[in-house]
């Protein structure tokens, strides 16, 4: 299975997405791999940084580009029963690679008005090349009518949505350079989510 993470917004936790649904996958007992296609290497930094921690991660980050993603639809990596999940960039060609060559898309995404719009047109471009996709609602303010609003909206348009919303937690943040918790702040429940909806 192939899961694009993405959204042309930037700032939205796409890579702390793509690492903590990794790990919840990885507990369920998937081999996972997270492909890092972001020229930051945000995923990779990650890895390597938590190797110096010396709390590694329980999956591999690989970093791919465009053409390497592309090659994916004919030589499947995930054929063995893997699970992969792509961490892309918030632009570049490889968000519409990466979208024609996945199994199912995680839209991640702050409720705010600015994110919607950006948002929005991301689910656009999944619907127009025929792929499923959900959004995932990320840094959550709990009881807030931006909060009531976004998922209102998201729902009216007919765009996919996961049940499951993401708290705003510090905790989350300060993971960057090692390995999560047994707390997944919800990672696990959206990771259980997406099992369903991809059988």
């Amino acid at each position: 299975m192939i899961i694009g993470i993405l959204n042309i917004k930037g700032g939205v936790g796409k890579t702390t997405t793509a690492m903590a649904l990794a790990t919840a996958a990885s507990r369920d007992g998937g081999a996972v791999t997270v492909v890092d296609t972001d020229p930051q290497g945000s995923a990779t930094l990650w890895e390597q940084a938590s190797q110096d921690n010396s709390a590694p991660l329980p999956f591999p980050v690989v970093s791919r580009n465009k053409a390497e993603i592309r090659r994916m639809r004919s030589n499947r990596p995930d054929s063995n029963g893997e699970i992969i999940f792509i961490d892309c960039p918030p632009n570049g060609d490889v968000i519409s690679e990466t979208i024609k060559t996945s199994d199912f898309v995680i839209i991640p995404s702050t409720a705010s008005p600015i994110d919607l719009q950006q948002t929005m047109a991301t689910c656009e471009a999944c619907q127009d090349a025929g792929t499923d996709y959900a959004v995932l609602i990320v840094m959550a303010r709990r009881g807030t009518s931006a909060l009531a609003s976004f998922r209102h909206t998201i729902e009216e348009s007919g765009a996919g949505i996961f049940d499951t919303e993401i708290p705003l937690r510090e905790s989350i943040k300060n993971t960057f350079g090692y390995a999560f918790r047994s707390n997944l702040s919800g990672y696990e429940d959206a990771w259980n989510e997406l099992k369903e909806a991809v059988k």
